[in-house]
């Protein structure tokens, strides 16, 4: 059939089967994603307003690039194998297996974020405890292991994991995306390590929503290879910190026969794929954003030759008996520039102290919001779930929100809820909005040396307490709940009420500062930590690197010299302030300097 053409600002047109566009990408959840921003950036960067949608499509357009080069690198091998000792090592899958290997990874490249949450990665935590009124059920296979987490557990944990069947059916969205494939892989706790809440989200509403159609998904077996290559859960563990990142037990290959050492071939293979949308180095999900990002906002970053480091993916071998996905040499340069532009995104504009705050609004608004609305109205569903990403969507009395997005909870925060929620005003209003003391971890490093710095996170590790918060926020009101805190437990813990007091203190040592700089007794401390570049992941140094005349690949860090990477203070804390006058500055160094010297007097 036909294709149809989009015109694509940074990859120009971009071609896709007409029943893609038609069945899937004309699909009201598909749509749903043009009211998705793709970044949190705009109230920096207010031209970064491109969406969900054409990312996705950018993503897919990358990955069809990527696994015609998979593709080649396999063929070559095929012909080079067979003068190989090895036999048929990569004569792993017919080509009606492999096509539909390429179909399936194709299609999750194109839905990787048919369930993203809105506010860009702000409001996707809120899946972890979405609840839904889909029922679920507990099949052998997950009571046999539920029993086993059960068997295996200290003592004092038996008893939380020992819970009526009832609860046992409560919705959790793991037990959703397992239920949906058949892959008991899902329920893991390692899941949640690997792979974001959206990835998960986005694997459930795709399935949820094109699952039962034969002719995208045969068996359970598809379903699932299609919700690892979006969650990024891989078939085979890998030790990426043993001396050459191996495959785990990689020896015992020796002694498979040969039909288990087909299958074993056949799951590396499936994992080379997965890591081309979903891996911890580079992949073409990063790729897309990378490159779109810094084209939307502006933003004069290095430049990425997607084409040529897409064209130099090859398959490497690591070891006698296991292969991995690796890169030509020639695309070296444009791994680094990738990384580089990377580091420069996740640090100068996701943690610059305007971004943080504003997404402190949105989530401190959604967590209100989810509060409320399940005051209105009979439902099992939360505010954040797969419910309201349907069309079916989920009912809070006279509200209704289907196809959930970035437009739903802008319609709740300003007209539903702009007097009772105490951060919408602030969020549309920017002049009423709190002023960062410091606005860049470069600054932070200048005022503070090493050992104040410490001195500043040993007491914001006392304010934040036990809550492991990401934000706290100090005035009277909160210190009136610490001394309330410290009556009740009077008669008990002695050191928690030591810990609370030493809380109290370092809150009204802060209090005091603002009175004597003459700004409001009101302040916000936002913990983030410093950044450590992508380039120290072990991961990344281990990135295999395929050299024409060699036998066995290169680590990328023993032929790239840019390596390196300086690892701060574990925590960064940002303090945002009203002033009572907008037109006065505070003079910031002298407020750092009078508030070390305060902190260091607490004991």
């Amino acid at each position: 059939m036909a294709g149809k053409k989009i015109r694509d600002p940074i990859y120009g047109y971009i071609e896709l089967g007409r029943d893609i566009v038609h069945d899937i990408i004309d699909n009201a959840g598909f749509q749903r994603l043009r009211g998705i921003r793709q970044t949190s950036y705009a109230p920096l960067y207010p031209a970064s307003l491109h969406n969900r949608f054409i990312h996705s499509i950018g993503v897919y357009h990358l990955g069809r690039i990527a696994f015609d080069a998979l593709d080649i690198s396999l063929r070559d091998w095929k012909e080079r194998d067979k003068k190989s000792v090895l036999g048929s090592m990569f004569d792993m899958f017919s080509e009606e297996e492999w096509d539909r290997c390429r179909f399936l990874f194709e299609l999750a490249c194109l839905l990787h974020d048919f369930g993203h949450s809105p506010f860009s990665h702000t409001g996707e935590e809120f899946y972890v405890i979405s609840k839904s009124n889909i029922a679920m059920h507990v099949d052998e296979r997950e009571e046999t292991r539920y029993n086993a987490r059960i068997r295996q557990a200290k003592k004092e944990e038996k008893e939380t994991l020992q819970k009526e069947p009832d609860d046992k059916r409560k919705y959790d969205y793991l037990r959703h995306l397992c239920q949906l494939t058949g892959d008991m892989a899902f329920v893991s706790d390692k899941v949640q390590g690997i792979s974001s809440p959206h990835e998960i989200m986005s694997s459930i509403a795709a399935l949820e929503t094109f699952g039962d159609d034969t002719r995208y998904f045969k068996d359970d077996i598809e379903k699932a290879f299609f919700a690892r290559c979006i969650t990024g859960v891989c078939y085979i563990k890998w030790n990426i910190n043993d001396e050459k990142g191996k495959k785990e037990e990689n020896d015992a290959c020796q002694i498979m026969n040969d039909d288990d050492f087909a299958i074993e071939k056949k799951k590396m293979l499936m994992d080379c794929v997965i890591s081309l949308l979903h891996s911890s180095v580079i992949d073409v999900d990063r790729l897309d954003y990378i490159i779109r990002d810094a084209n939307t906002m502006g933003y004069q970053s290095v430049s990425v030759d997607y084409q040529r480091l897409l064209s130099g993916i090859v398959l490497v071998m690591n070891g006698e008996y296991t292969f991995r996905t690796g890169f030509h040499k020639n695309a070296v340069s444009v791994i680094e520039n990738a990384v580089y532009a990377h580091d420069i995104e996740k640090k100068w504009i996701q943690n610059h102290p305007v971004i943080l705050y504003d997404s402190y609004l949105v989530r401190q608004s959604i967590e209100f919001i989810e509060d409320a609305v399940l005051k209105k109205g009979n439902t099992n569903s939360t505010f954040f779930s797969y419910d309201s990403l349907s069309e079916k969507g989920s009912c809070f009395g006279d509200t209704v929100v289907r196809y959930l997005c970035d437009a739903d909870v802008i319609h709740l925060m300003k007209n539903v809820y702009y007097e009772e929620n105490p951060y919408s005003k602030e969020y549309f209003d920017r002049s009423i909005r709190r002023h960062p003391a410091w606005k860049s971890e470069a600054e932070y490093r200048n005022l503070f040396t090493a050992d104040e710095r410490k001195t500043i996170t040993k007491a914001g590790r006392m304010i934040f307490y036990e809550d492991k918060l990401s934000s706290v926020r100090i005035n009277k009101e909160m210190i009136d709940n610490i001394q309330k805190e410290i009556d009740e437990e009077s008669a008990g813990r002695g050191n928690l009420i030591t810990a609370k007091k030493k809380q109290k203190k370092y809150c009204e040592t802060l209090l005091e500062l603002c009175g004597d700089f003459d700004i409001e007794p009101d302040v916000l401390l936002l913990s983030t930590s410093f950044y450590k570049s992508v380039f120290s992941k072990g991961e990344v140094q281990k990135l295999l690197i395929s050299f024409s005349n060699e036998k066995e690949p290169s680590e990328l860090k023993d032929v790239s010299s840019t390596l390196s990477s300086i690892s701060g203070d574990e925590d960064m804390i940002y303090l945002y302030y009203y002033p009572k006058k907008k037109e006065e500055k505070l003079d910031v160094r002298r407020f750092a300097k009078r508030l070390i010297e305060e902190f260091i007097q607490i004991r």
